[in-house]
């Protein structure tokens, strides 16, 4: 009998939902259905031969989940808690992966969190929705570990800690693993012959939007990356071309700047993944799925300036290495560029002081000098070091492979979610 799972995840730039279409085909002979929104939908349709079927919808409206949830024998999220909360509510087991088990931000105990938990699986509807309301929004993913069959949290600084600390409230069902990544695709990357015309530089600017930042709006960071672009181009002629990735370039524009042609682009994943395994220059805000497909292709990336207040922790805990030490940042710019340590109002610190730096010259030209050096200082690493640093980094980020925990996982209807 086909295994039905229902699945979705959180609409916070590609990183959630790419590693749903990476989780996809390990759940051999199962109907995979996708139920979402935003930037998640966009990028679900892009790679629509992962999914059974794909439905626009908001996993927080009951409308929009009851069928799917009534037909499922299984429900998968990628860091979207209130799915776990509706599949837990309608007695469907769930599998519940994560990237950023050690950024979550709380000020209540997992005792705490753990008995809220039990609420929420066994107390009336609205005690249950009570509780989980007033969470906020990141201690409501820390919830969803508790209440999943099974979850998994990719390495990086601090997971394994917060594993060991949700283990001590009796959650033995959270394991660490690996990069949670399209290996399919990243191996096919590297086998694929290189570009006609190979970018100099490939820059990936990621799906961007999350729940404040998006393209109409809150999109000063891409001015700020256009405007750099083009001046990089013209300074830096041997660079030939520059292709700049990401979910706001739906409308392709190329343009020339000097003797250096820009293009801007939202390839499929795959002709990115190729570019990226010939790219002899990569630059990427510290997005951990970036890095970890870029570390797996071996091409080691310069990072850019922090996009939101997830990017700070990112290159906080990757300080002490080369790829975290050479980064470009914002908070290496001085005390103008501390921001709370909050993730909603962290980025709109970010988001505001990025906007000034549009019609503040003296504040941009510190930036773009700053870009142009922390470049130079990334393309003078011998290829030695350039290996040496993607090992660093490999040794930081690795763990068990996804693959071989989800082999334990028994996938037949009756028996869902438990484990050999």
């Amino acid at each position: 009998m086909t295994m039905r799972i229902l699945s979705s995840a959180q609409a916070c730039g590609f990183g959630p939902v790419s590693k749903l279409v990476a989780i996809t085909p390990l759940l051999a002979g199962s109907r995979v259905d996708f139920v979402g929104q935003g930037v998640a939908l966009d990028f679900a349709r892009r790679h629509s031969h992962r999914f059974h079927r794909i439905t626009e919808g908001d996993t927080s409206r009951h409308e929009d989940l009851a069928q799917g949830l009534a037909d499922a024998d299984l429900v998968v999220s990628v860091m979207d808690a209130e799915l776990v909360f509706r599949a837990v509510r309608a007695g469907r087991p769930v599998l519940f992966f994560d990237s950023l088990l050690g950024f979550w931000l709380t000020d209540r105990s997992f005792e705490e969190l753990a008995a809220r938990a039990q609420l929420v699986r066994w107390a009336d509807h609205d005690t249950a929705r009570y509780v989980f309301d007033t969470l906020a929004p990141h201690e409501r993913i820390l919830l969803a570990h508790l209440l999943a069959r099974r979850s998994y949290a990719q390495n990086f600084p601090g997971v394994p800690a917060r594993i060991a600390a949700l283990a001590a409230t009796g959650a033995d069902h959270i394991e660490l693993c690996g990069p949670i990544v399209d290996r399919g695709a990243l191996e096919g990357a590297l086998t694929e012959p290189p570009p006609e015309r190979p970018a100099g530089l490939l820059i990936n600017l990621g799906g961007f939007q999350n729940f404040f930042l998006d393209y109409e709006s809150h999109n000063a960071y891409l001015d700020l990356v256009r405007r750099w672009v083009s001046e990089l181009a013209v300074a830096r002629p041997e660079l030939g071309r520059i292709l700049v990735c990401g979910g706001a370039f739906r409308r392709g524009v190329t343009e020339t700047h000097g003797d250096v042609e820009v293009e801007y682009a939202f390839l499929p994943q795959t002709e990115f993944l190729r570019q990226l395994a010939h790219a002899p220059l990569y630059a990427v805000p510290p997005s951990l799925t970036s890095l970890h497909e870029s570390v797996i292709l071996r091409r080691l990336p310069l990072l850019l300036p922090e996009q939101h207040y997830g990017h700070i922790a990112n290159l906080r805990a990757l300080r002490g290495t080369v790829a975290g030490d050479i980064a470009a940042s914002l908070t290496d710019l001085g005390s103008r560029f501390i921001v709370p340590e909050d993730d909603l109002e962290g980025t709109k610190a970010l988001d505001r002081l990025t906007r000034e730096l549009l019609t503040d010259e003296s504040g941009y030209r510190r930036l773009a000098d700053h870009l142009d050096t922390r470049l130079t200082a990334y393309q003078e690493l011998t290829q030695e070091q350039r290996g040496a640093a993607v090992d660093e980094l490999g040794a930081l980020l690795g763990g068990p492979a996804l693959a071989e925990l989800l082999d334990l996982v028994d996938l037949t209807p009756a028996t869902a979610g438990s484990t050999a």
